[in-house]
């Protein structure tokens, strides 16, 4: 829907933010103030395996407009760029078939520098009076087995007072360039060394896959709603009644090995697996690479982290008829 919404739209800040926040080169350049010494460059495709990068770094290359993971490669100064240069033309070749030049760029290409630490999402808008409104800070640790990268998202008081006043720092600088109102973002952050730095920024949007229900399902308030009637959580008296929880969305990957014409989870022993669930949602495994979202609540942050090492090969049986 993004390109339709730009091409009818007549608002020209609207327009403008949309599209620096779309484009991964034009949302560097609009935080360069905030990180100087961040580096960035933006290339054609053609470039790619001439470019010269330093070896025994690292670093991330992708479209400059992107969707859906698409073409997006880690990289080092050591690999063959002619490779990765083949591989990339062959993704966008294939997905530029389904999304437009606005929605997935097919030549223009980034390269920036791979930033370590801790991964963080945030999910926030910026109200009618231009000041950001935090809707929910998630913590985006890294699974054992990386077939199963977004298996858990969690939120405790921690997180938020760590994180909380950092973020709301960088929103009020950005929209000082941008002074957009009514105005929803998914961002997302690396923890590195204490600097906390945006990996991107999704404009008119909260986190996908029902990421954003989360904050419904721990705290009781609809994230929507809050947006649209330009509501302020109040986090200080949120976090005094919920202290002692840890909140987490769970997503229920297909095991990496599993036929899904003979097996099938089973979702009971999952449940028994996950604890204490506040919320359950069965999902199509046969047409998604996944079979369940669940929000989790759990008062110990280890026994949350425990599900970074699940093998969902585990929590799939055979189908009744082939018994």
């Amino acid at each position: 829907a993004l390109e339709i919404i730009l091409e009818r739209s007549e608002d020209t800040t609207f327009v403008n933010a949309v599209t620096k926040l779309k484009d991964k080169y034009q949302f560097r350049e609009l935080m360069n103030n905030m990180y100087p010494n961040f580096l960035y460059k933006k290339i054609n495709l053609q470039e790619l395996e001439t470019t010269k990068l330093e070896e025994n770094k690292k670093y991330v290359i992708k479209p400059v407009k992107g969707f859906f993971s698409s073409a997006v490669k880690q990289i080092s100064g050591n690999d063959d760029l002619k490779v990765i240069s083949d591989e990339i033309y062959a993704e966008l070749n294939e997905n530029t078939k389904y999304f437009s030049d606005s929605i997935l760029s097919k030549n223009e290409l980034i390269i920036e520098q791979y930033i370590e630490g801790e991964e963080y999402a945030v999910d926030m808008f910026f109200n009618e009076q231009k000041q950001p409104e935090i809707i929910n800070i998630y913590h985006h640790p890294f699974p054992e087995k990386n077939e199963y990268f977004n298996v858990l998202y969690y939120t405790n008081h921690q997180i938020f007072d760590k994180l909380y006043d950092k973020i709301k720092k960088i929103f009020i600088e950005l929209n000082e360039h941008l002074q957009i109102s009514s105005f929803p973002i998914h961002a997302e952050f690396k923890l590195a060394r204490g600097i906390l730095i945006p990996i991107e920024m999704n404009p008119l949007r909260y986190g996908g896959f029902g990421l954003a229900d989360l904050t419904y399902h721990a705290f009781g308030f609809n994230p929507f709603n809050a947006f649209f009637q330009n509501c302020k959580p109040d986090w200080k008296t949120i976090w005094k009644k919920f202290k002692q929880h840890h909140f987490g969305w769970v997503l229920g990957y297909n095991g990496k090995d599993v036929d899904t014409n003979t097996r099938t989870p089973d979702d009971d022993a999952y449940l028994e697996y996950l604890k204490k669930t506040l919320h359950y949602i069965e999902i199509d495994y046969r047409k998604n690479p996944v079979f369940s979202i669940a929000y989790i609540k759990d008062d110990c942050q280890i026994s949350l982290k425990r599900l970074l090492k699940t093998e969902f090969n585990d929590f799939f049986v055979p189908m009744k008829n082939e018994q």
